[in-house]
């Protein structure tokens, strides 16, 4: 499986912001619906196993 962090949806927490870990990020995928569209977000670590929900999310 890949790994969040090789994804182009990974966004690293920046060093100043109070929920910072090193290595932690938001995997965000953009969606759509009948209303619109919109941004679903996830706190992962870049080392973390995608799962296989994201990985076809990704893959769409």
């Amino acid at each position: 499986m890949p790994k969040y962090g090789e994804s182009g949806q990974f966004f690293k927490v920046p060093e100043e912001a109070d929920d910072f870990e090193p290595g932690k990020g938001d995997f965000v995928v953009q969606m759509k619906d009948e209303k619109g569209t919109y941004w679903l977000s996830k706190p992962v670590f870049a080392d973390q196993e995608m799962s296989e929900e994201d990985v076809k999310r990704v893959s769409k």
